[in-house]
């Protein structure tokens, strides 16, 4: 029986993807300040290039490959890109645009969080908990495990074992559900947990890189995870 299911946020929850694509906004600027030339399509294909190769953090990774090995403009570039993507998140209401909830998280969580222990397993910022208020779903979690307050980054399968040792709960009676191969799933089926990969941008195009990498069910939305799981319970 599964006791726990620990969710992803961004891609999985909500939708980020606005998010992405503002990054991409600005970062054409930036780069366009520091005197390189990349216009949006150029980045997107860039980024679309990281996620292909299972960059852990994709906007590093896409900075990195514009900078030419330049340290310092790479800090300049990124300090910047963080500062002005998430300054926008201190209105709420500009949070909620930008980060729209996937339709049916709140009863999708009403009803699972009466049955199983929930957690979140996220790479994200420390501010990720207002957050989670604005949307109203903090109420639903008994651990958040989130990487910049942790200090661990995923895929590293530590992230993943806080919750299980907060939860009383071993990795085998977990289900993990999140959107990217590299960060969600491969950490958890390391772990043997149960492992839902949610399709949605821009880590929809990833492909498994072997065995280890492929989830156990595969969701075209969030709201589809209820039949999943009866479909896993009727077989336990």
């Amino acid at each position: 029986m599964r006791k726990a299911i620990f969710f992803d946020l961004g891609s999985t929850l909500w939708d980020d993807y606005p998010v992405v694509q503002l990054t991409w906004e600005v970062l054409e600027r930036l780069l366009m300040q520091h005197g390189i030339a990349a216009s949006r399509a150029d980045i997107q294909a860039k980024a679309h290039e990281m996620i292909a190769s299972y960059s852990p953090s994709l906007n590093r990774a896409v900075v990195w490959q514009y900078v030419d090995g330049d340290e310092r403009k790479y800090q300049q570039i990124m300090a910047e890109l963080i500062k002005q993507t998430k300054g926008r998140f201190a209105d709420p209401r500009e949070f909620s645009r930008l980060n729209p909830l996937f339709p049916g998280v709140h009863q999708l969580l009403d009803g699972l969080s009466a049955r199983y222990a929930l957690a979140v397993v996220s790479q994200h910022f420390a501010e990720v908990e207002r957050w989670m208020e604005i949307h109203d779903i903090r109420k639903y979690f008994r651990h958040l495990s989130v990487s910049d307050v942790e200090r661990l980054y995923k895929p590293d399968p530590r992230l993943f074992l806080q919750p299980c040792k907060a939860l009383g709960v071993d990795p085998r009676e977990v289900l993990m559900v999140g959107d990217r191969l590299d960060n969600d799933i491969w950490p958890a089926n390391r772990l043997e947990m149960t492992t839902v990969r949610v399709l949605a941008d821009p880590y929809r195009i990833q492909r498994p890189r072997y065995p280890r990498d492929v989830p156990d069910f595969t969701i075209g939305r969030i709201a589809d995870l209820t039949d999943v799981i009866e479909r896993i319970e009727a077989q336990t």
